[in-house]
């Protein structure tokens, strides 16, 4: 029995069938572009350090194996064009064609504006219909502007119909990071909205399945966990710090159980920024938020 889960990863190119792909988004311009800190270029591989470095197959907590998922890894995207839709072009072209190949990527980022065109990929490798999803963190990146941020995506998303509104949830949002506008505009989608301090009052497992199932009813679903959704304290190493946020446990309660839906294709890790961060602290909290949605696909599979 393999002990430790780097004895599962294979590039891509050695596992054309797996059951689920890595791959990275080495991309911070759009944080920038929202004053935020640079550096979350650095993420993927920080996070495939810490996934090498200590996470085992075995998951006490479910009673879990992951012996036999078959995991590829196809590397980090080629973000270096100096032209940021250009990027995004090429993030929207990659993600389809890995979501074609396999049953769920992951996504090792990287500024939150990639989820434009990773959650593009999906509709794309979807025949082209609007998909579900799940946004956990303390922003809800709505912002009304032309160019791709991080505070844009799931605006976009939204205006231009590649999410359906009633499909998806926002949660944990913090109560004095989001202008009314953006919760106005989330209102008008017919989007669902939780504030932080709701999951804090009655747990993440109420509103994580609600929102699962809510999300999954079209079919195809993206889960996106900005790690700045997490506090400080767990998560020093972000693009947008926090003082208040999700604890690491609700962190990996919501990862596993949007593994164990199989509708959900499209798992996303984001916001790392390494250069703050305090003994890989932050990095390995993103692994371990990855290893429990493979944990997630393992229990699925085992039932």
């Amino acid at each position: 029995m393999p002990a430790f889960l780097r004895d599962l990863i294979r590039p891509a190119a050695e596992q054309p069938a797996a059951d689920v792909c890595l791959v990275g988004l080495p991309l911070d311009y759009g944080t920038v572009l929202e004053g935020g800190r640079g550096g979350a270029i650095g993420a993927p591989n920080a996070i495939r350090r810490e996934l090498w470095r200590y996470h085992k197959t075995y998951n006490l907590e479910h009673g879990v194996s992951l012996e036999h998922l078959r995991i590829a890894d196809a590397g980090n995207l080629d973000l270096s064009q100096p032209d940021h839709v250009r990027n995004h072009d090429h993030i929207r072209e990659q993600l389809g064609r890995l979501l074609r190949q396999y049953p769920r990527v992951v996504v090792l980022g990287g500024s939150h504006d990639g989820s434009y065109s990773t959650v593009r990929g999906l509709f794309d490798a979807s025949d082209g219909k609007a998909v579900g999803g799940i946004n956990l963190d303390a922003h809800a990146d709505v912002k009304d502007k032309t160019e791709i941020s991080s505070g844009t995506p799931f605006g976009k998303l939204l205006r231009e119909k590649f999410v359906a509104g009633p499909q998806f949830t926002e949660i944990g949002l913090h109560s004095n990071l989001n202008t009314k506008e953006d919760i106005d505009f989330l209102n008008q989608q017919d989007a669902y909205i939780v504030p932080l301090g709701h999951v804090q009052r009655d747990g993440m497992e109420l509103y994580m399945s609600r929102a699962l199932n809510c999300a999954i009813k079209v079919g195809p679903t993206f889960v996106s966990f900005d790690l700045d959704g997490c506090a400080e304290a767990f998560a020093p190493a972000v693009s947008a710090p926090s003082a208040d946020g999700f604890t690491p446990r609700q962190a990996t309660e919501a990862a596993f159980m949007a593994g164990s839906k199989e509708e959900v294709r499209l798992f996303e890790v984001v916001e790392l920024n390494p250069n703050y961060d305090r003994d890989n602290q932050t990095a390995r909290l993103a692994a371990t938020i990855i290893t429990a949605f493979l944990t997630g696909i393992a229990a699925s599979k085992q039932k």
